[in-house]
């Protein structure tokens, strides 16, 4: 267990070590691919520093601008996991039938990573105490 101390309360989240396990090589390859994928999505910042850079570009935000941040709650075991899958395949397929990975040089399985996503996706189960994650 590791204490999440930026929260308030202090919470706890469990540490699972998958490290050399099938789901772990898989969640790498997965991983290799999506990273790929990242200059297709307009809303994608790298860092602070990158948020940065593209505020600096606008010179003045107008007046009735407002900055704020947000924090998910429990954003992973509150995610669909279906509908996540359908949401992200849909978007690979169409990525594909684009023409816009072709266009950037980019070759990668996507049947095969809608696949390892799915297996990874459904399948990364824990058990503590009492109750699965």
């Amino acid at each position: 267990m590791t204490l999440k101390v930026h929260k308030k309360p202090h919470k706890f989240r469990p540490i699972v070590c998958c490290a050399g396990t099938f789901l772990n090589c898989l969640s790498k390859w997965v991983d290799y691919h999506l990273q790929k994928l990242k200059q297709f999505i307009p809303s994608y910042l790298k860092d602070s520093g990158d948020l940065l850079h593209h505020l600096k570009q606008f010179h003045r935000l107008p007046p009735t601008a407002f900055l704020f941040t947000a924090d998910a709650q429990s954003m992973y075991t509150n995610i669909n996991t279906d509908h996540a899958l359908e949401v992200i395949g849909k978007w690979l397929d169409d990525l594909e039938s684009s023409g816009q990975l072709e266009d950037k040089g980019i070759s990668i399985p996507i049947t095969a990573l809608k696949e390892a996503l799915t297996l990874v996706m459904k399948n990364n189960i824990f058990e503590f105490g009492d109750m699965y994650f």
